[in-house]
């Protein structure tokens, strides 16, 4: 019966490493370099207007304002997504490894 079985004992693990991958790298890269890159260009646009602005430089900062947002989603997802590995390592208990010879 399994009704009065012993309270099952959880093993500890005490290191949990992360092995990135290439792809999560070079997406975390372009990540920051097409948001750095493209907010110092969005503001160059918008600073750098004179005079009157009509609708076809609203459109114009409004359709690279959405390019650099989707470029951002983009690539921020894909860093988020890639592939990132776990690995566990168990503790060692005291008497691992005794070699006790009796007779």
């Amino acid at each position: 019966m399994g009704l009065f079985k012993r309270k099952e004992s959880w093993e500890r693990t005490f290191r949990l490493r992360s092995h990135q991958s290439s792809g999560r790298i070079i997406l975390s890269g372009l990540f920051w370099l097409w948001g750095v890159v493209g907010l110092l260009f969005n503001d160059g646009t918008l600073f750098g207007l004179t005079g009157s602005i009509g609708v076809g430089t609203s459109a114009l900062l409004a359709a690279t304002a959405l390019i650099w947002i989707g470029g951002m989603v983009l690539f921020g997802i894909g860093a988020l997504l890639a592939h990132s590995d776990f690995d566990g390592e168990r503790p060692i208990g005291e008497d691992n490894g005794d070699v006790r010879v009796t007779r």
